[in-house]
């Protein structure tokens, strides 16, 4: 299996499109090398943000790639492989095993659409998929040359309708210890990830959750973000603090990252959009979406933009001004401005 380490720190990138609708192949090299001047090493290509359910299988194989040649060999890539379909899950994890991308882990949520009868149905349905997928999974060792890289369940209840329970994660753990990398945990508790770094604690639990992250670092999880990758060095930032022991300089920068960043930005508008707005403001990759998402209009473009400065004016005035702060938490150069 891969054995790379999961940065504490990974953003969930957006796919840009050019203006034909196609995948900016372009535009993910600008992101990712803009996230790479902020320190951010470890990056989900094609995930929730990235609008994965709105692409072709092809596409999704694209994005990848184009991740990988951009943050290079070193950089910590998860490439999601998420689908209804079993089959189709497991096809998606082959070509992206013999893809250039070489992905260190990949992430597969549970079959959505269809909400469970009962919590205890879902759950046995929910284990059903990762037990038949593992399972699938394990035998494409035999027929392949490289390393398998690790799986991480994806739990994300508030878009499948189907959480990942503990018990199962457990189960899924204790089964397959080397298959298994961890699981991204989306929109839940720090009490609730800690119930999962609790059941495997060999394993990596990833949380994705703004209103937590110092909390959850300070757990000792890793933080996962969508929502501020348009503003990845407040990111680098909390995590260089938080090792330093400034805990005072920590406790401003998440306040500052839920006050600004979260309450008058991310609150008012959908996710994926208003990141894509952010990166347009960054690195020009414009705020094309894919049905069912709308683009932000110029003017809530402009709002969080507004946002963007408001927050790197408050997080230059914490602890010295913001520094990129890679992954393993140590500096580096001084951040790109916005």
């Amino acid at each position: 299996m891969s054995a790379a380490a999961c940065p504490r720190v990974v953003v969930a990138t957006p796919t840009p499109f050019d203006d034909d609708g196609n995948v900016s192949t372009d535009g993910i090299a600008r992101q990712v090398r803009w996230l790479a001047d902020q320190g951010i090493t470890g990056i989900i290509a094609g995930g929730t943000t990235g609008e994965f359910a709105g692409m072709t299988a092809m596409e999704r194989v694209t994005v990848l790639e184009s991740t990988r040649s951009a943050l290079g060999p070193a950089g910590y890539i998860m490439g999601n492989v998420s689908a209804c379909s079993l089959d189709d899950a497991v096809s998606l994890a082959e070509q992206a095993i013999d893809s250039a991308g070489k992905p260190d882990a990949l992430l597969v949520l549970p079959p959505f659409y269809h909400a469970p009868f009962s919590q205890a149905l879902g759950h046995l349905g929910v284990e059903a998929f990762f037990m038949a997928f593992f399972e699938r999974y394990a035998a494409l060792k035999a027929t392949k040359a490289v390393s398998l890289p690790c799986i991480f369940l994806y739990t994300f209840s508030m878009h499948t309708q189907q959480p990942v329970s503990t018990e199962t994660y457990g189960r899924l753990a204790a089964k397959f210890p080397t298959l298994l990398g961890g699981i991204k945990a989306s929109a839940v508790s720090v009490e609730q990830a800690q119930e999962f770094a609790a059941a495997a604690p060999q394993h990596t639990v990833m949380i994705g959750n703004g209103r937590s992250n110092l909390a959850s670092l300070r757990a000792g999880l890793s933080i996962v973000s969508g929502d501020c990758c348009g503003v990845a060095w407040a990111l680098s930032k909390l995590l260089r603090l938080v090792e330093e022991g400034d805990e005072a300089g920590a406790e401003a920068v998440q306040a500052a990252l839920v006050s600004i960043w979260r309450v008058t930005v991310m609150d008012k508008y959908d996710e994926v959009p208003a990141v894509k707005a952010a990166f347009e403001r960054t690195v020009g990759t414009g705020r094309a979406t894919r049905p069912p998402l709308v683009p932000l209009s110029s003017a809530d473009a402009s709002i969080v933009a507004d946002g963007m400065a408001r927050l790197r004016t408050a997080l230059d005035a914490i602890g010295g001004a913001a520094e990129a702060t890679p992954a393993n938490g140590s500096p580096q150069k001084r951040a790109k401005r916005d």
